[in-house]
């Protein structure tokens, strides 16, 4: 690690290590390949996750978390994704969840719904933005009221009503608080007519479809499901009527949790592939002694090194920097699948039949790696919102 981490955050970076290598990584594969994706979710995992403070670590001191930082939380995601993706990516839902309630939400509603996070071990929580006919375009402003969400929310009284659909949302069937976005005003824009709603997963109403069978990321699972005239009341909306994509914003605003999955599951492709380099005799030397495989060696740290100071410099203007500009963030999102493809590429090449065997690490990785590549926005949707910037560069 090249960046000046404080004692504490190393300290912390070590238990995250610690608990993956003793508790994950043991169980990890013969999980990810169990034939029924609802067998995937790692419940016990997370619970013991939640005992080690993780599952709170963006939740303010003063409310039961640790009141850690986005380069904390970066750090402890990097960390763990070196090891295994998806147990540590359910962790840093439970962040983005922190983030959601505990700057959006009201007195009443840290009481009911902070409380309820903070206090039970197994509670994760769903972002339910994708629909059947909306995903990555959800996030880019449309010109029209005609575009976007499809999912409904009329004002009855001091409720409203929800209708609609949700697909491909992450931990949905096993998530005890949900954030829905829904249309409240039909007449304009998504960006400015959806409202972020407070639902319990187990609100009468709601179905839960079929879990997603991904090729990769399977301990962070995804499915369906479905509103049919769900009743919220109006003080479960979280931030303001028709402020949903304000919410949104407030969650996702400087995210480094991308580029943290992506270069965290580099470097353990880097580590594996240079231990095996070392070890591997062709010519009569270790492969590591052809200039070739040193090259390609080289090519790979690089990319990741690269990729990981977006990484750094994200946290820190986010949290440092008020004149941070957003367009740093995709950049780096996008560089960083760019690095992903590279790495396996190039792993490919160093490891050869091996690095795809199921008995090998890096086949899961590569799987890992490819499932994400559309996260948080497909890089064509990212790069026009990129594109939207360039008369003011950063």
């Amino acid at each position: 690690m090249q960046y000046p981490f404080t004692d504490e955050q190393k300290a912390l970076a070590e238990l995250t290590k610690d608990f993956m290598e003793r508790e994950v990584l043991p169980v990890a594969a013969e999980m990810d390949r169990r034939p029924d994706p609802k067998d995937c979710y790692p419940a016990e995992l997370i619970n013991k996750a939640s005992k080690l403070g993780l599952r709170t670590l963006a939740v303010p001191e003063e409310y039961g978390g640790s009141g850690s930082d986005l380069l904390t939380r970066t750090l402890v995601l990097w960390t763990g994704a070196q090891i295994e993706i998806g147990v540590i990516k359910c962790i840093s839902q439970c962040w983005k969840l922190a983030t959601a309630l505990y700057k959006r939400g009201t007195k009443q509603q840290l009481e009911k719904w902070g409380k309820m996070f903070v206090e039970d071990d197994d509670c994760v929580g769903s972002f339910l933005l994708t629909e059947p006919d909306y995903g990555s375009d959800n996030i880019y402003r449309q010109p029209g009221p005609e575009l976007g969400l499809k999912t409904s929310a009329v004002k009855d009284g001091d409720f409203w009503v929800i209708n609609g659909a949700k697909r491909f949302t992450s931990l949905t069937s096993w998530s005890k608080i949900l954030l829905v976005f829904a249309r409240t005003d039909p007449n304009v824009s998504v960006s400015e007519g959806s409202t972020c709603f407070l639902v319990h997963g187990e609100q009468e109403g709601i179905t839960y479809g079929r879990v997603h069978d991904k090729m990769g990321y399977r301990l962070y699972p995804n499915a369906e499901s479905f509103f049919d005239n769900v009743r919220v009341h109006k003080d479960d909306i979280l931030g303001e009527v028709n402020g949903g994509f304000q919410t949104f914003s407030t969650i996702f605003r400087g995210s480094a949790e991308l580029i943290a999955c992506n270069t965290g599951i580099c470097r353990g492709i880097y580590d594996y592939c240079y231990a095996h380099a070392k070890e591997r005799i062709q010519g009569g030397k270790p492969i590591i002694e052809h200039q070739t495989v040193q090259m390609m060696l080289s090519e790979m740290l690089m990319n990741i090194e690269v990729a990981e100071q977006f990484m750094w410099r994200i946290c820190w203007g986010v949290e440092e920097d008020d004149s941070f500009n957003p367009r740093f963030t995709r950049n780096g999102k996008v560089f960083s699948d760019q690095v992903a493809l590279k790495t396996i590429a190039l792993a490919t090449d160093i490891l050869g039949g091996i690095g795809i065997m199921r008995d090998t690490p890096t086949e899961k990785m590569f799987r890992d790696l490819l499932t994400f590549l559309h996260g948080d926005g497909t890089d064509s949707l990212t790069l026009l919102r990129i594109a939207q910037t360039l008369e003011n560069p950063a």
